[in-house]
Formats: C-alpha cells, sequence, structure tokens
C-alpha cells in the first residue's frame, strides 16, 4: 500500500531536481558567454544541487519499500542517510565558497584584476536567487508539513545555492554599474554565504549522525506520550518509556503500570488502546511495543537503573523522583 507521505517527499524532490537540471545549463551557458567566472562557479555550486536531489529521489524510494523480513521496522533510515550525505555535502560547499572567496580576495588586494562580467550573467544570477527562494520556500513548507528531515535539509541546499547567487549578483551587478573597483563585492560576499552556509549545515549534519546512533525522539515528544497514557483511568504509571526515529516513521516501546487484579483479556484490551493512541501522535508510521506489568511486581533492580537514567538527563525529561523509587512504580524514560 503507498504511504502519501512518502509519495509526496517524492514528489517535492523530483521538483528540486528538475528546477535544478534547468538552472545548471542556464548558469554554465550565461557564464561561459557572459563571461563570468563567478557565474560559471554558481553553475557548479547547482550541480552539486543536483547530485543532492539524485540522493533525496533515491532514498525516498527506497523509504517507498514496505516492512520485510530483512527490515523489520522498514527502510526509514535511507532518508536519515540521505539528510546525512545532503548537511555533509552542504559544509563541503561552504567551505568551498569560502576558500574560493577569500583566494580570490587575497589575489585581488595582490593587484591581480578580476574580469569584468556581461548583462547576461547579471540576469542569470537574478533569475537564479529568485527560483533557488521559490524552491527553497515549497520544500521547506512540505518538509514542516511532512516533518520529513531530509526535506528540510534539501530546502537548506536550495536557499545555499540563492544565497551564492546573491553573492554573485552583487559581483556581476558592482562591476557592471558601479565600476571595476567594485567587484570586490562577489568574493567578499562570497565569503560570508559560506559561512552561512557552513553554520546551516551543522545542525542538520549532527541531527542525522544523532538519529542514525538511535538517540530519543526528543524531550516534548515524550513528556506528551507520559502524559496523555497517565491520562487513562486503568494506567497505574509507566515503568519506562524508550522512542527513536526511523526517517519519518517513529518506534515507541513502553512498559505500562496496571491492576494485578485485571484479567489478561482486560489489560490486553488496555494496551491495543494505547497502542491505537500512540498511532495518533505522530504523522507517519508509529512501531509500538507495549508490555504490560502488574503494579507491585516490577523488578527492583530495573527500577533503579531506570531512576539513574532520568537522573543523569540524557536525552530524558526530567521528573522529580521519590524517596521510596525502589520500592513503587517509578516514570522512567529511556
Amino acid at each position: 500500500m503507498k504511504n502519501p507521505r512518502n509519495e509526496e517527499a517524492l514528489k517535492v524532490s523530483w521538483v528540486g531536481l528538475w528546477v535544478n537540471v534547468i538552472l545548471t545549463v542556464f548558469k554554465f551557458i550565461a557564464g561561459i558567454w557572459g563571461n563570468s567566472a563567478a557565474m560559471v562557479a554558481d553553475a557548479v555550486h547547482s550541480l552539486s544541487d543536483f547530485a543532492t536531489d539524485i540522493v533525496a529521489v533515491i532514498s525516498f524510494r527506497v523509504v517507498k519499500k514496505p516492512v520485510d523480513l530483512s527490515h523489520n521496522y522498514g527502510h526509514g533510515k535511507a532518508e536519515t542517510i540521505a539528510s546525512l550525505i545532503i548537511g555533509i555535502s552542504l559544509g563541503v560547499v561552504g567551505f568551498g565558497i569560502v576558500w574560493s572567496g577569500l583566494h580570490r580576495l587575497v589575489d585581488f588586494l595582490g593587484g591581480e584584476p578580476l574580469s569584468r562580467p556581461g548583462i547576461l550573467a547579471l540576469w542569470a544570477a537574478v533569475i537564479s536567487v529568485n527560483s533557488k527562494e521559490l524552491l527553497y520556500r515549497y520544500t521547506i513548507r512540505r518538509a514542516k508539513k511532512l516533518e520529513s528531515e531530509a526535506l528540510v535539509a534539501k530546502a537548506w541546499d536550495h536557499r545555499s545555492d540563492a544565497l551564492s547567487s546573491v553573492g554573485t549578483l552583487l559581483g556581476i551587478g558592482g562591476a557592471i554599474f558601479l565600476g571595476p573597483r567594485w567587484i570586490i563585492l562577489d568574493p567578499f560576499a562570497a565569503v560570508v554565504v559560506g559561512l552561512i552556509i557552513i553554520k546551516v549545515s551543522i545542525p542538520i549534519t549532527l541531527g542525522s549522525l544523532n538519529e542514525l546512533m538511535e538517540s530519543s525522539a526528543g524531550q516534548e515528544l515524550q513528556r506528551s506520550i507520559m502524559e496523555d497514557i497517565n491520562s487513562l483511568p486503568e494506567v497505574k504509571g509507566l515503568n519506562s518509556l524508550r522512542t527513536r526515529r526511523i526517517g519519518g516513521d517513529l518506534a515507541v516501546d513502553l512498559k505500562v503500570i496496571l491492576s494485578p487484579d485485571m484479567n489478561l483479556v482486560e489489560a490486553h484490551n488496555i494496551a491495543t488502546l494505547i497502542e491505537k493512541r500512540l498511532k495518533k501522535i505522530h504523522k507517519g508510521h508509529v512501531f509500538t511495543s507495549v508490555h504490560v506489568e502488574p503494579e507491585g511486581f516490577q523488578d527492583p533492580d530495573e527500577i533503579w537503573t531506570s531512576v539513574s537514567q532520568v537522573k543523569s538527563g540524557d536525552n530524558v525529561a526530567s521528573f522529580e523522583i521519590p524517596e521510596e523509587a525502589k520500592t513503587r512504580p517509578v516514570l522512567c524514560v529511556g
């Protein structure tokens, strides 16, 4: 069965890919005919965007595959891997832009003249800035709607191209309208833009690495789950709660404490109700595992370990732990 979220994400990726194909060809032509080394460099940046678009398209095609015997939790990590590749690519591109800009600044200040571009290169820069900014806004809206980190990374990839084109526009426009002395605006703006791109790439890359290392889905989501489950009158508490993201999907494992007087059918019905509620907290698919424990029969060693985890504050929400924690059910977030 087709997943609407993955289908929409794939569609967004295809839109970005074809826009980048057209822009890359147009920029190369404008840079060569317009005598603009800056525009040719901008075209190379768009070419790198095209490469990451291919990565995004491939990843979402993989994500569409259903759960199988080899991948019990689906193929959602492909989206995380794509986000990581795009984040690293952004960092490399940003560093390249900074390095190139600094090199051209040193050459210019050393007396080496920079070529004066033509009007075609200027128009290409204007079109590039506007089209890539529109593409950024289109992609970021879809990314937030679909809760896709890979699309967020692609959106910023588009904006990084728009920002680099702003630097190109300043350099070309300054050279054409203000004279050769103002060509220095191009490499100076490139350095600033490159630093911005590097700054954007860091949280994208680190976020993807954390997800690949099975970090929790976040304190806010965990707290929301705990409050929702504890609102059920039959639930006496939670002994543990573990969450992790699988690309656009979510996995939730918890141990819920119920009255020991409940029969098996009643406990099963409560567990099923909890699973249904968990599946409503996330737009993607939610893998759930609900373990039922009778009140007063928790493993003391497990409870004490859980208390230590909560006190450590590592990827967990902060809760007050009572002194008698060793002898009564404890709320735990793992």
